[in-house]
């Protein structure tokens, strides 16, 4: 790829970078999988031998960067749309990760990832609970490298009652999660990177959860967890037990985190620690109100992300304005409850694609590669424009944030590659997808049927019983000697 050079001329270029800032009538290079150049004027490029790309009208992004999301559930659309967190994790999320197969999480990968690239998403933290066996995991990485996607592969340490199963135990998981490392992810190149999905706080043993944390830190891959996600409930806290054995290390990404209290968000932010919210599923699920204003409030860089189609959209734009919308809105209320009016509106549409762009790249250990239209970063590039475009956009930024959908969607470049082009996915037998998808539908649903259907009661008592599992191993953490003290960035990802 080294000589395949392409120039983009006429678009708006918001580049995301806050010394380049927007070019109305700009162009951008792109020389094999690298920005190359950027400028306001195509003649800056007038004598360079590449294929032109006239978008003009168009808008030019860094792709989108969603920084959690969970391919695995990518074929049950809509699946979970009436159900609270409660009844999505006694039923969906317990359930189908019980009877999902390996080839249908492969099947299940590739819709996800395919989905993000048609809404102008060009990389995504895969959260992967689902690792019912070595070749579950190895199916969805291998399904993710061939849509051509960026992707941040996070190997879930959820177990589900798979029979017979295929781990005899935890250190099994462990040493699964080495051995992926090894084989699929050797070296520091390439579109795919891993990462650990840790389990869940609470309903983990204690020594579990070091031990996850301990091993993501000595291979020197990300570490995510589900971070404070049910408002009231001691579930998925910890983060005070977390810190008393030196376990909060720089770049641990928490996912949600809308239950969090003043002093969890401290230990985050002094921790070095990142945020990635998920508005819909946050607000739908009743986890709490997504928590921007807290995030922002303790110096946090706030991310953004779809976490599952079983509820929501896949679509980032979709994301990034009910984030906004919703938080501008909860700021407004604080002056409603005063009695006045605001005069202005606080947040503004260039936050939000932050959230989306380097915001999230950041929160991936990504930041130097991706998240800006900056030359020397990775060819991650995306065009918008309204497929039906009556007037031209007065706010170019204020178009792309709250009015783009994934139809408006025009052209994906991942690592200077096509991956949609002319407003259609390339590259990928869309029909043979769409069988393998609908094949796989058909027998998960099937087997769903003869899964337990618990009543109102017995979800309360399946989570109280999981809230008092969750109260015992902390205090167990509580009552264990503080760990040793743990280099400085010693879990940052490069």
């Amino acid at each position: 790829m080294g000589g395949d050079k392409k120039l983009l001329t006429g678009g708006h270029v918001i580049t995301m970078d806050d010394e380049l800032g927007d070019m109305p009538q700009g162009a951008v290079l792109i020389e094999g999988d690298r920005i190359a150049a950027v400028s306001p004027s195509a003649q800056t490029f007038a004598g360079v031998d590449a294929e032109r790309l006239d978008v003009s009208g168009a808008t030019v992004l860094p792709g989108l960067i969603d920084s959690h999301r969970h391919t695995w559930l990518s074929l049950l659309r809509g699946a979970s749309a009436d159900q609270s967190l409660v009844e999505f994790l006694a039923t969906t999320f317990h359930g189908i990760g019980s009877i999902l197969r390996a080839d249908e999480l492969g099947t299940a990968a590739t819709v996800g990832a395919l989905d993000a690239l048609d809404c102008g998403t060009t990389t995504i933290l895969d959260c992967c609970d689902c690792v019912d066996s070595p070749a579950h995991a190895d199916a969805g990485i291998e399904a993710l490298r061939a849509t051509g996607i960026r992707f941040v592969y996070a190997y879930g340490m959820q177990a589900y009652d798979v029979r017979p199963p295929a781990f005899t135990g935890h250190a099994d998981r462990l040493a699964d999660a080495r051995r992926v490392r090894d084989e699929h992810f050797p070296g520091d190149s390439g579109l795919g990177r891993m990462a650990m999905l840790y389990g869940d706080f609470g309903l983990s043993p204690f020594a579990d959860t070091a031990a996850e944390i301990r091993t993501a830190r000595d291979l020197g891959i990300l570490g995510a967890s589900h971070t404070g996600a049910a408002t009231g409930s001691v579930l998925l806290r910890g983060l005070r037990e977390l810190h008393h054995h030196r376990l909060l290390l720089p770049g641990h990404l928490h996912i949600h985190c809308p239950a969090l209290d003043a002093d969890e968000w401290r230990l985050i932010a002094e921790t070095g620690g990142k945020v990635t919210i998920a508005p819909e599923t946050e607000m739908q699920m009743a986890m709490g109100h997504p928590p921007l204003r807290a995030a922002l409030d303790h110096g946090l860089a706030p991310a953004l992300s779809t976490d599952i189609v079983c509820v929501g959209t896949g679509d980032l734009f979709a994301q990034m304005r009910l984030a906004l919308q919703f938080q501008r809105c909860m700021d407004h209320d604080v002056a409603h409850r005063a009695g006045t009016m605001p005069v202005t509106v606080g947040l503004g549409v260039r936050d939000a694609l932050r959230w989306a762009t380097r915001n999230s790249a950041e929160a991936l250990g990504l930041g130097t590669r991706i998240g800006s239209l900056t030359p020397g970063k990775q060819a991650d590039v995306i065009v918008v424009a309204p497929h039906t475009e009556l007037v031209r956009s007065s706010h170019r930024a204020g178009s792309a944030v709250l009015q783009t959908t994934a139809a408006d969607v025009r052209t994906v470049l991942v690592d200077g590659v096509y991956r949609k082009r002319d407003g259609q996915l390339v590259g990928q037998d869309l029909a043979a997808v769409r069988n393998r998808a609908n094949t796989a539908l058909d027998r998960i649903e099937e087997a769903a049927r003869a899964l337990p259907r618990p009543g109102h009661a017995e979800l309360r008592d399946w989570f109280a019983q999981a809230e008092r599992q969750a109260s015992v191993h902390f205090a167990q953490a509580c009552a264990q000697p503080a760990g040793g003290r743990e280099e400085p960035g010693a879990s940052q990802p490069g």
